[in-house]
């Protein structure tokens, strides 16, 4: 023994033990899922060790202390006397975990102490990380007079071994020498460890390991010394990834076509390094002289590498394919490799290897060498991270990557082959990725569990399974499901574990590791017949003796839904399996339930994997069980996100409405009385006359004995509610089956509809809805079915509530609230139809607010939500004119409102003297007479106290109310009442739409009012005075003045107006829901409410908005337009959105819907077949109009001359204004038969022109299409063309691009083939706008560098350059816009736009692409075409001449000189070319005149080639060029701007010949200067002729009056709008300083003593907001975002007004006026002066802010000083002095706020309190768009204002405490100096 070997053993060496007596081996386990210990004598000895040697291993620890951990598990233990508090359980828990601790630190610092006999040590199983353990409780399986040996996770007592002597020549207290043989004797035990001689039953071959009196002596063998055992250097038995770097691919082992192979597969992720497959793990082994031993790898030791999944080998032999595809295959982009591969050819290699897995591991063919990338002496440690090149020992070769796929069958190769060459080649290197150890336990876990569910599957089949494997399975499987859920066992049922995020890695190696494969043949085990019948038969396991197997396929259907959770590929991989699992439905196992888990919104598993046979299982299901839940299942099936998914719906109602499965459906009837139902089934009206009594609804079906049963559904209601079983079955499954029929409808499902609403008519289901005996479900349901049955279904269209575009002759001279119908002409038939249905909505939702708590009851709450729905639905079609909306909108708020004291339905403001105005409510009142009755005294009892100023003096009246509102709200957490109020908060948004469009309306009907009074006088002045000069012979100067007071009126300054307020309290109410709204945990109601309430304070500057996009059509042509588009539209929707009753569908095995009507329609049969004819040509109809529809529409948008198109913004926007996209998108989506339907494809090609023109050259349209963009994300080509014109020159829309596009985009050339159009969108993005967007350019440059050889095509190898060189000669290639040399040439202009504007990271990238060698050879060869040429030129220029980074081989080498040889050449054919201009080479003369001069302009230019020396040796060809170039600027055919290119660059020749002093010829020269001279005079007399005509321009247009009108109307809507805005602007402010106002004392809208209100003063709104502000970020809702930020940045400014600072109106005397901001564009004449009209809009504004103010907070003042809230002034600015008292209170002093009296540090400190300081810090981490980045940058500023120290500490505390990847983003912050400096301030 070497002295190295003869160490002594240490604490911390990993060591494996060789039992020697009666029985040898190494002691090992049976994997991760059996905690027993075995030896295993015949799988090897000390000479020739166990493969799995790993199972071995064990760590040498010191001794864990256990007490305080035994106390702890006592206390848990579930079933103990659980008599343990909580508290002790938790002290308990944490003293345990403290323990834990300890005993960790203990341990290192004992790390390579010297192990001395005597010791107590513990064994640490590597491979599973658990202790050895005895159990001194429970005998050894086999030998029961020994005890257990188990391996035990946390360990106990009993994994503590005395460590001593089995010789005598060693004694207690020596060290332990390595290779000693020991005795191992557990301390508590007594009996030493001890190796039997009985073999296990289950495992043969395996001994058992247990304790007990015995011989038998255990060698210590050291596998790796202590020292070596680091985590930063490689090491034996270390697991790892090899990562090919330059190929970005695993090494990976795989088995295809039923071989294993190992080859680099390629990845489909993003990033190549995130993929993370199990087989793509080694694990690292040292070779030694001692077998046994492994040990730090060095970079001179030999390794192996172990393929962990299958215990492989890597190894390399002899390949004889190799040789040949060497030669076919075509070899890669770059151009090294192809060098070293010929010359790999042309040695002629007798051999050459391939990499192989070998099972043996003694194979010297597995040896290899790693050889390190950078310089390391062969002594020095391998590190964990390095790069190595692999070099094969046995045949001296090197590993070395191809391209050549092995899965050359598959659409997508992924499998790379990978070989050895004899050349070492540099870039040939791998990355070491090391793996956790917990990834590799997984991995273990999920392979063993694999193998034993496999063995127990066969044994289920053969029906021999023991009672212990049963209960192993049965662990097994519980432990699969806390292993995919992450969760540890507690106790808690297994079946029950929820976790809200899955563990994704450990669901896929669920799949990778085939244990899905073995659950389901573990689910099909039992019932299978192997011969002799199965052993269960499914209907068998109801039954209690199978109980146990029950409880196993439940185990098994819970471990796949939790497998499937959220990971689409796992999906997939069980929906194969969906025919099986629907068979073991109904037997109580869990299959239904996973199954509609994993169906649940899934729409593209839908799509794919339900068809018709599907259907029919649940069907028959159904009529097997009659449980409604299967009908539950059905419904589920036709929805995803509450969206239709039309396919399965088709197939449902196929099936479910089939005559023959009527038995299994319960029918609906109206019957007269009880006895003679039998013939008599009336509806509608004269049920109604008929009187309420007689009419009853009743429910025939059939019982399970087939027999007819019937009852009314009332009785049924009565006799469920009184606990019959039956009728309560009854009962449910009727509701179950209107849901499915609910959901068949959903989406306007005509194959539905039409049938069912023939048995269920309005009435009935009205009848029902509104029957209170019914149960609240039952009725929600009937609800629901009304809904989507009878209201969402034709006539009825989603009215627009806000119409932009305007016909001129339709807008009246007068318009009130109460005749004011948004939706244009009311359909009154329709609107007869579902009058009581509207009118039961109002009543219900009257009834709600009359309960104490709207929605104290759960039941009820089913019921609102459905009705408030309805209401919804009702309103957006248009069925309420605006008073009723307004009505309706008073009952909603009540709902809403949390103080229902105050909630009582007008009687009459008796405030302002409006008792004229009582007659009107009275009116109102009748309808709610109710109302009146219950809550008149309370009204007027809440009028009297809101009017006396404070909220409801402490009367005794007042009090008893507001005790009772103390009551806590019992609507908490409950999701059904906030979907409630979130369908409330999208009726109030549709409601304020239609009062903007009604204030439009107005606006409008002012502006017609005083342009027709104006015309009218003009029309007689003009008469008499026709040369009358000055302002006036413009028509009528119109009163501006007259129009902005009444414009003012609208927004309920005048008396008609007030009921826009949406309540009666001045839009108090409605504050107050909406503050109260925002305090919910329910984000998109906060989102919701948020929108409301910014919209409520920015009402003026809404309508403003609204009022400039106004689209006025005057001109009959505009009208007609008009009518035309609209009449189209409608007719396009009501087609599209019954297309499944015409889009023609393929036969399938089942007929289609209606007989051969399918055929008919395909073959267009016109022979006189006896069908009539009528279905098949409403089809043909439908394909023709929409087909003529689509071209109208497309006409529209363009205007096509014989040379250009021009889009017309006017009819774009008119479109736009009008929705027509909207519908397109619609037809877009109609599902129809890709292969067959050749109508249809043509349809879908006019729709994608329709948008494309739609789009053209129009922003906004662009941007509005933008959001559709994901039904474009797919492979089409049409697609391509729409997505390109939606970015096409839009600066915006490119900049803001998702890297998800472009991925998608390259993804489709690999995957779809190379099509030109996919590269012209990429090309589209990168440049927009005349601008370069570097981001874009990155990102296509990357995604395109990724793909690699699908997608990048050079020819630049011999062999593929004879390609190219073919393709130019072939005219069908240069013809074809799809052929791959157009593919080429685009690919090539793509690059040199990525690389336009000197961007050095993709200049970088394109030089290793396309070398200039290449670039040279391709355009000097006289087959190139003059398109390739332009192509590789413009690269030329971008990469590497007009570059950032000086690029040396372009000015010091041959290569540019050659090029412009070959210039001369071209020159010369364009400057002989025809005279004949039809026969041109256009392309030709673009070359050479804009490209050519292009270059030469740029190379001389730059300034790298003033120092280049080549010059002075190639000057004759210099003088060539200047010539040549010099001769195309004589050519006639020349057009303005080719001429200026070739002048500038003939100018930049003569500069660099002066500056050179290169002699150029006499008459040359003076020509140049002569030209130069003549080009001045030019460009001076150009811009005379300019002036000139700009002056007469201005006279032309006056004479143009031929569409005088129209031309005025525009012209003065224009003037209005400026005008208007000009007045508003200080009343837009004023309206939103008061939200200001309010957020900072929100709580004084609520009573005293309520939740709300103490939510309010503890801070817990301003709370609420900020903590929305960043969820709002992370759902995209970036501008309610921003508006948030700009509002809590608002409430730190000084108000600053309207404009300036703003001064105290008292002292006007001695103030100096600040100048007016915007007094220059105010028409002076009109105005008064500049000061003074500011201070005009100042009393304007501080009147409007102090009448809403009051509006809001009544006469309450938030604080004892007066101004606090009213008054603007921030103290005097005047000469006076902050002496002076200012505006009526002590002035504030000049950095106090005027808010509530707060300062502006306490300000600042209050939100930073509430966490304004962390969502700063937050958003400026996350921002993902710079608008959010800067407006929080904003904010910080406005926090740290003035030098706030309390926050300055906490930000820069925050900041020290960040790592390193979280101070990256903060170091762009640093960037903005004034957060700095504020930061600094103090510090």
């Amino acid at each position: 023994m070497s002295d190295k070997m003869s160490s002594f053993l240490h604490i911390g060496d990993i060591c494996s033990l060789y039992a020697e007596g009666s029985t040898n081996g190494f002691i090992s386990t049976l994997g991760l899922v059996d905690d027993r210990c075995v030896v295993q004598p015949e799988t090897g000895d000390l000479n020739n060790p166990p493969k799995k040697f790993r199972d071995c291993l064990f760590k040498l620890c010191p001794m864990n202390r256990y007490s305080a951990q035994k106390q702890f598990w006592k206390a848990a233990k579930p079933g103990a006397n659980s008599t343990t508090d909580a508290v002790l359980l938790n002290k308990l828990h944490h003293a345990a975990d403290l323990e834990k601790k300890q005993n960790e630190t203990e341990n290192r610092k004992l790390l390579g102490t010297v192990i001395q006999y005597g010791n107590v040590i513990q064994l640490l199983h590597l491979k599973s990380n658990k202790y050895l353990t005895v159990n001194k409780r429970l005998p050894a399986l086999l030998e029961k007079n020994a005890m257990r040996v188990t391996l035990d996770e946390a360990g106990n007592e009993g994994s503590w071994f005395y460590i001593q002597p089995f010789y005598k020549l060693r004694s207690i207290g020596d060290s332990v020498v390595i290779g000693d043989k020991v005795v191992l004797n557990p301390v508590n035990a007594g009996q030493p460890l001890h190796a039997s001689s009985h073999q296990l039953v289950d495992n043969p071959g395996c001994n058992e390991v247990n304790s007990v009196n015995c011989n038998t002596s255990w060698k210590i063998v050291l596998f790796m010394k202590w020292s070596d055992n680091k985590d930063d250097i490689l090491k034996g038995g270390d697991v790892v990834r090899l990562f090919h770097a330059e190929q970005e691919k695993f090494l990976t082992c795989d088995e295809h076509r039923k071989k294993q192979h190992v080859f680099l597969r390629t990845t489909g992720r993003q990033s190549a390094t995130s993929a993370t497959s199990s087989k793509a793990l080694w694990e690292v082994e040292v070779v030694q002289h001692d077998p046994c031993r492994g040990g730090a790898g060095y970079w001179n030791s030999l390794f192996r590498f172990k393929h962990l999944a299958t215990g492989h080998y890597l190894a390399a032999e002899v390949d004889p394919d190799f040789e040949e595809e060497c030669l076919e295959f075509q070899p890669s982009v770059d151009p090294d490799q192809d060098a070293s591969r010929s010359r790999l050819r042309n040695a002629q290699e007798k051999m050459v290897y391939s990499l192989v897995s070998v099972p043996e591991g003694n194979d010297i063919s597995s040896i290899f060498e790693l050889d390190p990338t950078t310089l390391r002496g062969g002594d020095s440690l391998v590190p964990r991270n390095s790069y190595v090149r692999l070099r094969h020992l046995c045949t001296n070769t090197w590993v070395h990557s191809t391209n050549i796929p092995i899965d050359k069958e598959e659409e997508k190769p992924v499998m790379l082959k990978i070989g050895t060459s004899p050349v070492k080649e540099d870039k040939e290197a791998f990355a070491i990725v090391p793996v956790s150890p917990a990834e590799v336990r997984d991995l273990d876990f999920a392979n063993d569990a694999s193998k034993v569910l496999g063995s127990i599957a066969g044994k289920l089949e053969k029906g021999t399974i023991t009672q212990n494997e049963r209960r192993s399975v049965t662990k097994l499987l519980e432990d699969l499901v806390y292993f995919v859920t992450g969760g540890t066992n507690s106790g808690q049922d297994v079946l029950e574990v929820v976790f809200s995020k899955p563990n994704r890695e450990r669901q896929k190696l669920m799949r990778e590791q085939n244990i899905l494969k073995q659950i389901f043949k573990l689910l099909q085990a039992p019932f299978t017949d192997c011969g002799d019948g199965p052993m269960l038969r499914l209907e068998e396991l109801g039954d209690q003796r199978h109980a146990p197997f029950r409880h196993i396929c439940r185990l098994c259907y819970r471990v796949l839904r939790h497998s499937q959770q959220d990971y689409r590929k796992n999906q997939e991989y069980i929906a194969k399996q969906f025919g099986f699992m629907q068979k073991q439905i109904g037997y109580d196992v869990l299959a239904e339930d996973t199954i509609t888990a994993l169906l649940h919104n899934n729409r593209k598993l839908l799509e794919k994997h339900i068809t018709a046979a599907e259907i029919d299982t649940f069907v028959s299901l159904v009529r097997k069980n009659r449980e409604p839940r299967f009908l539950d299942y059905l419904s589920d099936l036709c929805v995803s996100m509450n969206k239709s998914i039309p396919v399965t719906q088709e197939l449902i109602c196929k099936a479910v409405l089939n005559p023959t499965n009527a038995d299994i459906l319960i029918e609906t009837k109206l019957v007269l009385s009880r006895f003679e139902f039998e013939g008599v089934s009336s509806t509608g009206e004269n049920a109604l006359e008929a009187g309420e009594d007689e009419e009853e609804v009743w429910l025939f079906w059939r019982d399970s004995n087939k027999e007819i049963r019937s009852k009314s559904v009332r009785e049924l209601a009565q006799d469920a509610k009184e606990g019959q079983k039956e009728d309560r079955d009854v009962l449910s499954y009727y509701r179950y089956q209107l849901n499915l029929f609910a959901r068949m409808c959903l989406d306007r499902q005509y194959l539905a509809i039409n049938e069912i609403s023939g048995q269920l008519d309005v009435d009935l289901i009205l009848r029902c809805m509104s029957d209170e005996n019914l149960p609240y479900d039952l009725r929600a349901s009937f609800c629901r079915l009304m809904l989507h049955m009878h209201v969402d279904r034709d006539p009825q269209e989603q009215v627009t509530p806000v119409k932009y575009a305007r016909l001129w002759s339709e807008i009246p001279s007068e318009i009130a609230i109460d005749d004011y119908d948004s939706s244009g002409a009311s359909k009154d038939e329709i609107k007869e139809r579902f009058a009581q249905t509207m009118e039961f909505v109002e009543e219900y939702l009257r009834d709600v607010v009359c309960q104490r708590f709207p929605f104290s009851d759960k039941e009820k709450n089913k019921l609102t939500f459905e009705v408030v729905n309805l209401a919804r639905n009702l309103i957006y079609f248009g069925f309420y004119n605006f008073s009723d909306l307004l009505r309706l909108t008073k009952i909603l708020l009540a709902i809403l409102d949390c103080v229902h004291v105050t909630t009582i339905f007008p009687i009459s403001k008796m405030a302002k003297g409006e008792e004229n105005k009582g007659n009107n409510d009275v009116e109102k009142l009748k309808s709610s007479n109710v109302m009146r009755s219950i809550h008149g005294v309370g009204e007027l009892m809440t009028q009297v106290v809101l009017r006396g100023g404070g909220f409801l003096p402490m009367t005794p009246m007042a009090a008893a109310p507001e005790g009772n509102v103390k009551q806590a709200e019992p609507e908490k957490e409950d999701i059904m009442v906030m979907d409630t109020k979130l369908k409330i908060i999208e009726i109030l948004q549709f409601i304020l739409n239609v009062r903007l469009d009604y204030r439009i309306s107005c606006l409008l009907c002012i502006f017609k009012r005083e342009f027709d009074e104006s015309n009218s006088q003009t029309s007689e002045t003009s008469s008499g005075n026709s040369s009358q000069e000055g302002p006036s012979n413009v028509p009528g100067a119109l009163d501006f003045e007259h129009i902005e007071e009444q414009a003012e009126g609208i927004f309920g300054g005048s008396e008609e107006n007030t009921p826009l307020d949406l309540d009666d309290h001045g839009g108090r109410t409605f504050l107050r829901v909406l503050l109260h709204l925002t305090m919910h945990d329910y984000p998109p109601l906060v989102s919701g409410a948020l929108q409301l309430l910014f919209r409520h304070f920015s009402q003026r500057q809404e309508v403003l908005q609204a009022f400039k996009q106004v689209q006025l059509l005057v001109t009959s042509q505009d009208v007609d337009n008009y009518k035309q588009i609209k009449q189209d539209l409608d007719q396009l929707r009501s087609i599209v959105e019954k297309s499944e009753l015409w889009v023609y569908k393929g036969q399938g095995p089942d007929e289609t819907m209606d007989g051969a009507s399918g055929e008919n329609e395909h073959k267009k049969t016109e022979e006189g077949n006896n069908k009539p004819q009528k279905h098949e040509s409403t089809s043909s109809y439908n394909y023709r109009v929409v087909k003529e529809i689509l071209i109208r529409l497309s006409k529209l948008c363009v205007q096509e001359s014989a040379s250009v198109r021009k889009s017309r913004k006017q009819q774009q926007r008119l479109l736009r204004n009008m929705g027509a996209h909207a519908v397109v998108l619609e037809l877009l989506q109609i599902p129809y038969e890709k292969a067959e339907d050749t109508k249809m494809q043509e349809i879908m090609r006019l729709a994608h022109e329709f948008l494309q023109n739609f789009c053209a050259g129009n922003q906004q349209n662009q941007a509005l299409l933008h959001k559709h963009i994901n039904l474009f994300l797919n492979p089409g080509i049409l697609e391509a063309v729409t997505m390109q014109h939606i970015f096409m020159n839009n600066f915006q829309l490119c900049s803001e691009i998702n890297e998800r596009v472009v991925q998608h985009f390259v993804h489709c050339i690999e995957t779809h083939g190379r099509n030109v159009q996919y590269i012209k969108f990429l090309q589209t993005i990168v440049k927009a706008e005349g601008k370069f967007i570097k981001k874009c350019q990155d990102m296509v440059m990357a995604e395109l560098v990724n793909s690699g050889e699908d997608v990048l095509v050079f020819y630049n190898d011999r062999a593929s350059f004879q390609t190219l060189i073919q393709m130019m000669r072939s005219e069908r290639d240069r013809m074809d816009e799809n052929s791959p040399l157009m593919y080429h040439i685009h690919l090539v202009e793509l690059l040199a736009v990525c690389t336009e504007g000197k961007n050095v990271y993709t200049e970088i990238k394109c030089n290793s692409l396309l070398p200039l060698d290449d670039i040279v050879r391709v355009v000097t060869h006289e087959d190139c075409i003059p398109e390739v040429k332009i192509a590789y030129i413009n690269f030329l220029n971008h990469c590497y001449v007009d570059t950032e980074v000086e690029m040396k081989e372009i000015y010091t080498s041959n290569h540019m000189w050659k090029l412009f040889e070959n210039f001369l050449v071209d020159i010369c054919r364009a400057c002989n070319n025809t005279s004949d201009r039809k026969h041109a080479d256009s392309i030709l003369e673009k070359y050479v005149t804009e490209i050519v001069m292009s270059i030469v302009t740029t190379f001389f230019s730059s300034p790298f080639s003033d120092q280049s020396t080549t010059l002075q040796t190639r000057q004759p060809v210099f003088v060539q060029l200047l010539q040549g170039v010099f001769r195309v600027y004589h050519c006639n055919w020349l057009m303005p701007s080719q001429k200026a290119s070739v002048e500038s660059c003939i100018r930049v020749l003569s500069d660099v010949a002066k500056s050179r002093a290169i002699a150029i010829p006499v008459d040359l020269d003076s020509q140049v200067n002569n030209l130069f001279l003549k080009s001045h005079s030019i460009v001076q007399k150009t811009a005379m002729n300019w002036r000139l005509s700009a002056r007469n321009a201005a006279r032309r247009d006056s004479v143009l009056a031929a569409s005088r009108d129209y031309r005025n109307i525009i012209e003065r809507l224009q003037d209005i709008v400026s005008a208007l805005e000009d007045r508003l602007r200080p009343l837009v402010q004023a309206e939103l300083s008061v939200l200001v106002d309010v957020l900072h004392r929100p709580e004084l809208l609520f009573p005293e003593n309520t939740d709300a209100r103490r939510k309010c003063e503890s801070g817990g709104f301003i709370c609420k907001l900020i903590k929305h502000t960043k969820q709002l970020l992370e759902e995209n809702e970036e501008k309610l975002c921003i508006k948030v930020l700009q509002t809590l940045r608002e409430m730190m400014t000084k108000d600053r007004g309207y404009g300036e600072k703003l001064i105290s109106i008292d002292e006007l005397d001695n103030a100096e006026l600040p100048p007016a901001p915007d007094s220059e564009n105010a028409t002076e004449e009109l105005e008064p002066s500049p000061p003074l009209r500011q201070l005009e809009d100042h009393k304007r504004g501080e009147a409007l802010r102090q009448v809403l103010v009051n509006r809001y907070y009544g006469n309450v003042r938030p604080s004892g000083r007066r101004e606090s809230l009213t008054s603007f002034g921030n103290g005097p600015l005047s000469a006076g002095g902050p002496g002076k008292p200012g505006g009526g209170g002590g002035g504030s002093g000049s950095s106090s706020m005027s808010r509530g009296e707060m300062s502006l540090a306490e300000v600042q400190c209050h939100l930073d309190k509430e966490g304004a300081s962390n969502l700063v810090i937050d958003l400026i981490m996350n921002a993902s768009s710079d608008r959010v980045f800067h407006e929080s940058i904003l904010l910080a500023i406005a926090l740290l204002e003035g030098g706030n120290t309390t926050i300055q500490l906490y930000q820069f505390e925050k900041s020290q405490n960040l790592s390193p990847q979280e101070i990256e983003p903060l170091t762009r912050i640093r960037g903005c100096a004034h957060t700095m400096l504020c930061l600094k301030d103090d510090i």
